[in-house]
């Protein structure tokens, strides 16, 4: 009988002991009676035509109608075949919760201190005793059972010594996902979750037992810890850049807990003994879980360590958790930039000075002299293509992460080239500034254009003529807010700065700001937006519809950093999102002696497309100062990523640099600590 179980999916033999059911929503103790109640219906209808057909075709078409409604109700009841197995043929999981929290002791006993919380689910284990006497003994009554731990993964455990509460975080749904996946293809009675449900990273018990429905296996969660915590502040998580630019605003996102507290704290990011930034928070009523963002900006280039703390709290018991770490590679590179100048003009002039004035942008001029004859200032022996003009490739276009568009026509630039500035912004991430000018904007011929699109204002063909004007642009209520426009990190002084900065001079109508662009000044008299920003795509752009800013300069005394601050700032912000060639990183910061380091780089090549086929070695230089090289391979699953492992025993800080065997570019480092929990 080969093709029973084809049929069937299981053997005759397994087939003879199971139990005939049905599985559906709409019980069979209504579907009978429903049915027999169709049948007659369907009886009594063809009994009224029984005289107009031959007894022979009555009964057979009565005999099909009959045959498919009685299909259609067994269908409806989903039949299914009940297997009958034996209590040892059936399994039962346990997954017990192993992260740092279940250290806490707060578990209230009849004695006079409270049990730490992994004690407590030993006993609810195993029994007061220790001996088998808990709820692996009546859970070893109905079938096998196993057990495992569980915090960031999962594993099987064989004694209770095995459980040990050093996990740095929860990760409920794939200790439960990855359980599932172990033991897919065995008969799954079950699975009991002991958890605190503290510090959990994944997923949710809901998404757990979602997952375990779908194969018909329920969830039983038996939560460990008093249901009333103590008062404790907690940072819970830190998103931070991994990697910033010297001098360039960096953002932080912090999730903080005040389970408890009510008033005021101070959040307080710090480098070594030096704070560098503080915000108070006010706690929400509604919830004990605040999301803050700080900022500040690294001077400093090289690796270094900060730490976003709370100061405890009155009464806090348990401080453990009032602080997290964070790394930065603070690079000391300069920032390529492309002006490109239609006509020799104040603006060139003071702009380029201020960028050229600092050590971290590497400023390249195209001054257009004449028809096809262009002033070069800035450029490397490599770009020798720029005498001739606009860059007429990706590759020689993506050498630059950030695009400044002075007073030139649109007419200047090919088609090509201006799909491929789109491209730049959209795609490499980079920055495209435009500047206001009698040739910029509607009156260079921009609308309709791929630049038209991505620039914060919309443009039309019939925008006013250029205005030389004197006139005061006034800040918007957003100023506060971004990173541009923070002359002083004092609010209150930023808008006093702002509020008393010279006039401008000049400036090209608009049609006003798009829907999704953020106006940080305005014309004082109309509100004509001067300068707005956006993001598109990878990258940001921004337009200054005024070509007179060079007045900010000339008007006040040398001393006063108003003028160079701001366009450094911006240019530093257009640029944030650009693309690097060669990049790395780990997949955490802190491991356990002994737990496997995962590095990972992305190679691009000139024209910022993925490369599949090179070759990549990550050097591991460890805290003596020995060196190791270690082979990267493409991963196959992601165009251009290449990974490899290091496991580190050694306590102390580890560096890498990874490189490109025959690429011209420098290697790229990161480094990660190994230390204990």
């Amino acid at each position: 009988m080969d093709w029973f179980p084809k049929i069937f999916s299981v053997p005759p033999d397994v087939f003879r002991e199971g139990r005939f059911v049905f599985t559906g929503h709409i019980p069979a103790e209504f579907l009978v009676p429903v049915l027999l109640a169709v049948c007659a219906a369907a009886w009594f209808v063809y009994r009224l035509v029984a005289g107009r057909t031959e007894v022979r075709a009555w009964r057979t078409l009565l005999g099909l109608r009959l045959a498919l409604i009685a299909v259609l109700f067994f269908l409806l009841g989903a039949p299914a075949m009940r297997l009958m197995r034996s209590r040892q043929e059936v399994f039962t999981a346990v997954l017990v919760d192993t992260s740092r929290s279940m250290k806490v002791a707060d578990v209230a006993t009849s004695g006079s201190s409270p049990l730490c919380r992994m004690e407590a689910a030993s006993r609810l284990l195993l029994g007061e005793a220790g001996k088998d006497e808990g709820l692996l003994k009546a859970l070893n009554r109905s079938g096998k059972v196993l057990v495992y731990g569980f915090d960031e993964d999962v594993r099987r455990v064989t004694s209770a010594a095995q459980l040990q509460p050093n996990g740095q975080f929860t990760n409920i749904f794939r200790g439960v996902r990855d359980m599932e996946a172990e033991l897919r293809g065995m008969p799954l009675a079950a699975v009991v979750l002991i958890t605190d449900g503290g510090r959990n990273t994944g997923g949710s018990t809901q998404d757990a037992a979602a997952l375990l429905k779908a194969r018909g296996v329920p969830l039983y969660v038996v939560g460990v810890g008093n249901a009333n915590p103590p008062e404790d502040y907690e940072v819970v998580n830190v998103v931070a850049p991994r990697r910033v630019r010297r001098n360039s605003e960096v953002e932080v996102q912090v999730s903080v807990r005040h389970t408890g507290y009510k008033d005021p704290f101070d959040l307080t990011i710090s480098r070594g003994d030096t704070a560098i930034a503080t915000r108070t928070i006010t706690p929400a009523g509604h919830t004990d879980l605040e999301q803050v963002k700080l900022n500040f900006t690294p001077d400093q280039e090289g690796t270094a360590v900060y730490r976003i703390a709370i100061a405890p709290g009155k009464g806090e018991k348990n401080t453990e958790n009032n602080a997290r770490e964070f790394t930065l590679e603070i690079q000391d590179d300069r920032l390529p930039v492309l002006y490109v100048e239609g006509s020799p003009r104040l603006e060139y002039r003071f702009l380029r000075r201020a960028l050229l004035g600092d050590r971290d942008f590497r400023l390249v001029g195209l001054l257009r002299l004449g028809d096809n004859r262009f002033y070069v200032q800035g450029a490397n022996e490599s770009e020798a293509w720029l005498a001739k003009g606009f860059p007429t490739s990706a590759e020689q276009l993506y050498g630059f992460q950030a695009i400044i568009l002075g007073d030139i026509e649109a007419s200047y630039f090919t088609p090509e080239q201006l799909a491929m500035l789109e491209e730049f912004v959209n795609k490499r991430g980079g920055g495209l500034l435009m500047l206001g000018g009698v040739n910029s904007f509607g009156l260079g011929k921009y609308a309709g254009t791929p630049v038209a699109k991505m620039l914060p204002v919309q443009i039309t063909a019939a925008d006013g003529p250029y205005s030389d004007n004197q006139y005061k642009a006034r800040i918007t209520q957003q100023i506060g807010v971004h990173p541009v426009m923070r002359l002083s990190l004092d609010s209150e002084e930023n808008r006093t700065l702002w509020s008393q900065a010279p006039p401008l001079i000049g400036i090209t109508p608009v049609a006003g700001a798009k829907p999704g662009a953020l106006t940080l000044l305005t014309r004082e008299q109309d509100n004509m937006p001067v300068f707005a920003v956006q993001n598109y795509g990878a990258g940001r752009v921004a337009a200054f519809t005024s070509g007179g800013s060079w007045y900010w300069r000339v008007s006040v005394p040398s001393s006063v950093e108003f003028h160079g601050k701001f366009w450094k700032q911006l240019v530093r912000w257009l640029a944030v999102g650009a693309k690097d060639r060669l990049t790395a990183e780990t997949d955490g910061d802190v491991y356990a002696p002994g737990k496997p380091a995962t590095i990972s780089a992305t190679a691009l090549a000139k024209d910022l497309q993925p490369v599949n086929d090179a070759s990549l070695i990550a050097t591991v230089t460890d805290p003596e100062g020995n060196q190791e090289e270690v082979p990267m391979e493409w991963i196959l699953s992601e165009e251009g990523v290449y990974k490899a492992q290091y496991a580190a025993r050694e306590q102390g800080d580890y560096r890498v640099a990874v490189r490109v065997e025959g690429w011209d570019t420098k290697p790229v480092e990161t480094d990660f600590r190994v230390a204990e929990p």
